[in-house]
């Protein structure tokens, strides 16, 4: 039972990310900037990581990893697997997902500072 919650979380915390990228993105979409390119990546995941806090503040930093990988392993598949995007000349434009992880971590580490700030 608690496997399957955890899967569950994790699924959220996931479809939650996603969500707030894709809203972002198209708020940043006539940018030709880095924060057009990397805030999305950034908001979602904290947003992401903020919600795995939110469901167990024991495993909420081991959860939030998890789908911050998961982000980007799905966004790395998705472009250049599925649909054969090349590496090109900029490798950092090209690999902008790898950013997911650390962004879910920074989400979940910055609720546990609030949660230690209150008390």
């Amino acid at each position: 039972m608690l496997t399957l919650l955890l899967f569950l979380r994790t699924g959220v915390a996931l479809s939650l990310g996603l969500f707030v990228w894709t809203i972002t993105t198209d708020l940043f979409s006539g940018l030709p900037t880095m924060l057009a390119l990397l805030g999305p990546v950034w908001l979602g995941g904290m947003c992401g990581g903020f919600v795995c806090m939110l469901f167990s503040p024991q495993q909420g930093l081991s959860i939030a990893l998890v789908a911050g990988v998961l982000m980007a392993f799905g966004f790395v598949l998705v472009r250049h697997g599925y649909m054969g995007i090349a590496l090109g000349t900029n490798t950092f434009v090209t690999l902008w997902p790898m950013w997911f992880p650390p962004a879910y971590y920074l989400g979940a580490y910055s609720y546990i500072l609030v949660l230690r700030r209150g008390k």
